[in-house]
């Protein structure tokens, strides 16, 4: 006859994975969990340690005082101390179990709980690490503490009616708490306020932590939305410029290599030259030169005086900073939009820097006819507006204003600066 064991495997099987399972709920309950991602967030600063070990030490010295004051002198040798020694040794044991406490609640009860938003298990796994403690401080206290005596006094009294005094000797009530559970409750409070003195430190260090930590993913964001806004501006420029030539190849101009010449130097500041934060405003001007050189090359012979750029207040070396191509997008605008063919002035330029730092920029420019024709096709625009709009608020926040006003046949924008 043959028995089969299969019954008695699937419990066996059913026993172990019920033993894995609460295995691994102990497990996953005791592993403590970082509350940051970074790597030393769940060590204790160097600060806090100091902290902690002051306090207790201080408490000790507070303790100490009553002892030994009622000795003849301070204790000054080993012998001296003997009476001590057993103060000193339960002082010793409530400093490890004190900083025990606190070390449990910031290493494994705040990762466990709040930091998961689990404010209920807080309570009962604090209150869990507090009776314990209390319990066996309570009872060390009381066993290593001298006992007090109740005390009796003498009540004398005349009874009414009687002239003899009756003197009676009076012991004090019974108290409704023994000492022994006074001084269990003494070091419950005191375990609540270690427990909850970690948590405070430990929930403002990872607050301050997180605040440090997002202020710099911002400073990042944004100098990463710099640099992306900064790469939007050569292919814009690039797109205009290349328009300007095709429309002088269009017309088999003589003018068209210096044009492609003009624009490799361009390209050279673009690529070499703006790719710092801040760059001195005579570089910039040079650059604006070197642009509206390219533009100049659109115009017929006749007109070498249609497009001005006047500056005051600066000097060829001038060191003043200013992000670089922050300038170029509002005289790019006046030549796509505006009308070349406007006499005698057909862009107007000015630039004045004031000896306190403040730089305004205008550029004029006269609007041609709705139905006026164009060599070129209309071309959608408005890339290099709003990447201006945006590095104004990136960089000058605050500090700048930018004014369009649009007069009758023309348009002016004026960009200010406040260093």
């Amino acid at each position: 006859m043959e028995i089969s064991s299969v019954p008695l495997v699937g419990l066996g099987s059913e026993e172990a994975a019920t033993r894995r399972s609460w295995r691994a709920r102990l497990g996953s309950l005791l592993r403590p969990t970082n509350w940051s991602a970074a790597p030393d967030a769940g060590r204790v600063p160097r600060g806090i340690h100091a902290l902690l070990w002051l306090w207790l030490l201080a408490l000790d010295g507070l303790k100490l005082i009553g002892p030994v004051s009622a000795l003849p002198h301070v204790p000054a040798t080993a012998a001296e101390w003997q009476p001590l020694l057993k103060l000193l040794g339960r002082l010793v044991v409530e400093d490890l179990a004190a900083a025990t406490l606190f070390y449990v609640t910031w290493r494994w009860l705040i990762p466990r709980t709040l930091a998961r938003a689990q404010v209920i298990q807080y309570v009962l796994l604090a209150a869990l690490l507090v009776g314990p403690y209390a319990l066996v401080i309570g009872e060390i206290t009381y066993r290593t503490s001298p006992k007090k005596a109740g005390r009796t006094y003498q009540v004398t009294e005349t009874a009414p009616g009687q002239k003899k005094s009756v003197t009676t000797i009076v012991k004090p009530a019974k108290p409704a708490i023994s000492e022994e559970w006074m001084r269990v409750l003494a070091a419950g409070f005191a375990g609540i306020f270690i427990v909850g003195s970690s948590s405070a430190l430990r929930i403002t260090g990872d607050y301050v932590r997180g605040q440090r930590n997002r202020r710099e993913q911002e400073r990042q964001q944004l100098l990463t939305e710099l640099a992306m806004l900064k790469t939007q501006i050569n292919p814009h420029f690039l797109f205009n410029t290349l328009n300007n030539i095709y429309s002088l190849t269009s017309r088999k101009s003589d003018k068209a290599p210096e044009a492609v010449l003009r624009l490799a130097e361009i390209m050279r500041y673009l690529l070499y030259e703006s790719s710092t934060d801040m760059v001195p405003l005579s570089r910039e001007l040079a650059h604006l030169n070197a642009f509206l050189d390219l533009q100049r090359l659109r115009l017929p012979a006749s007109a070498p005086d249609a497009i001005r750029l006047d500056i005051s207040g600066t000097s060829p070396d001038c060191a003043h900073p200013i992000a670089p191509l922050l300038l170029l997008p509002l005289v790019e605008n006046a030549f796509k939009h505006g009308d070349l063919a406007a006499r005698p002035v057909a862009v107007h330029i000015t630039l004045n820097l004031t000896p306190d730092g403040l730089l305004r920029f205008s550029v004029l420019n006269y609007v041609a006819d709705p139905d006026a024709s164009r060599d070129l096709p209309k071309q959608p625009g408005g890339v290099g507006l709003v990447n201006l709009h945006r590095r104004l608020e990136l960089l000058y926040s605050g500090r700048y204003t930018l004014q369009v006003q649009t007069p009758p046949g023309q348009h002016q924008v004026t960009l200010t600066l406040q260093n």
